[in-house]
């Protein structure tokens, strides 16, 4: 087959052409450090690279995760840890209190004083928040969940809007009818556990851990024995009291019956005492808790690693090899350049002459 002129050109052209091409390959990768700049370039590294983008994501966003939960439950154990010594504070004052034989009354009117604000502090203590969030109010991060509240019967306290005890403690000069119309004016209003409310917190691959502890699991539902009902016999008890009233509610409908009851302090050691216990036990529950949320966070950490290395090896170049990939296909291309020049320049004349 006869060779001419115009096909030395054109196949001079296409091989200078090509290797401009692989010159350019060869800057993309060195530049962008990636094995490919499009998925067309090699959909298999494009097909795996999407797939550990996505794990990658995933961890990132199980690590935001677990510094959230860890820091919500650190902000609640703490707070736990103030109601305790606050709790053993009272406990001494009740067994200081309770000894009549040594005990004047002013020292228990200092007393029942140092109890009124620690009372105080337990509501403060219960309204902890986080990040504008407050841990103790189950799903309802957005307000305070205690208050105490003025009412007929003396001064209440509500969690998230209802009374924690509508028939509780009350003084015995209250007559049975005053106590009886409240209680029965407020029933509805009287706070019912609506089921769990817990906050569950994504903190691996089907791995999720509940990082919140509802007030109420704290301070103890049952009425008369609960955290402030013990605090509001405290205060009656110290006022000199022997005596206080309280509503029992029975069957459907509703029926209230007003009882008088003997009050004690050093009965009251005893409720104070399952109160700790109680404080202790979810602190404990929440304590273990935060060992799992550290062991996840361990795992995830490892997990971010792999998932790093493995995309790394899928789409990153080996810059030692792509330097001198690159430098080969300059050389290429300049002396494809350099032979090419003295083949198109030839033609007939040349070689008549």
């Amino acid at each position: 087959m006869r060779i001419t002129n115009n096909m030395l050109a054109q196949n001079s052209l296409w091989n200078i052409n090509n290797n401009l091409r692989r010159l350019g390959t060869a800057q993309d990768k060195l530049s962008t450090q990636s094995k490919i700049q499009l998925p067309s370039d090699d959909p298999i590294v494009a097909t795996r690279a999407l797939k550990y983008r996505n794990y990658v994501s995933s961890v990132e966003q199980y690590q935001r995760n677990i510094d959230d939960a860890t820091s919500w439950m650190e902000v609640s154990e703490s707070a736990l840890g103030q109601l305790g010594e606050v709790l053993h504070r009272v406990k001494d004052l009740t067994i200081q209190a309770s000894s009549t034989s040594s005990i004047s009354d002013a020292d228990k009117k200092a007393i029942k004083s140092e109890i009124s604000t620690l009372r105080d502090n337990v509501i403060d203590i219960m309204n902890t928040s986080y990040a504008g969030r407050y841990v103790f109010g189950g799903f309802a991060t957005d307000q305070p969940p205690y208050k105490i509240e003025s009412t007929s019967l003396g001064e209440k306290v509500t969690y998230k809007g209802h009374y924690v005890s509508v028939g509780g403690p009350v003084s015995n000069s209250i007559s049975d009818a005053d106590l009886i119309t409240y209680c029965q004016a407020n029933l509805t209003n009287q706070y019912h556990e609506p089921g769990k409310q817990q906050m569950q917190y994504n903190t691996g691959f089907g791995s999720e851990i509940a990082v919140n502890v509802e007030g109420q699991n704290i301070i103890g539902q049952e009425a008369g024995s609960n955290l402030f009902d013990v605090f509001d016999k405290l205060l009656l008890g110290l006022d000199g009291n022997t005596q206080y009233k309280a509503a029992e509610i029975t069957g459907t409908p509703p029926t209230v019956t007003a009882q008088t009851k003997d009050l004690n302090l050093s009965d009251l050691l005893g409720d104070l005492d399952k109160n700790l216990n109680l404080a202790i036990t979810v602190r404990t529950d929440l304590g273990a808790r935060m060992n799992y949320v550290d062991r996840a966070k361990t795992k995830i950490e490892s997990d971010y690693t792999t998932y790093m290395t493995l995309m790394s090896n899928n789409e990153d170049v080996d810059v030692a090899q792509a330097s001198v990939e690159a430098k080969s296909a300059e050389y290429t291309y300049n002396a494809s350049l350099a032979v090419g020049s003295k083949a198109i320049t030839q033609s007939l004349i040349d070689y008549i002459k």
